[in-house]
């Protein structure tokens, strides 16, 4: 594991801690109840194309 490696997990436990209370909080003001995954696609699905854009 090297520097690069342990920037990412540290990076993607905070953006799950957020999404997870940022569900939270959502969840009470919707009828319908926010999943702390949802609102995580969209942070996970730009870093597979920008990562694509960058080896191109």
């Amino acid at each position: 594991m090297d520097l690069w490696d342990g920037y990412r997990w540290r990076q993607e436990q905070e953006e799950n801690r957020l999404a997870y209370f940022t569900a939270c909080q959502m969840s009470v003001h919707t009828k319908k109840p926010v999943a702390p995954k949802d609102l995580l696609k969209p942070l996970r699905g730009k870093g597979k194309q920008r990562r694509n854009k960058d080896d191109e």
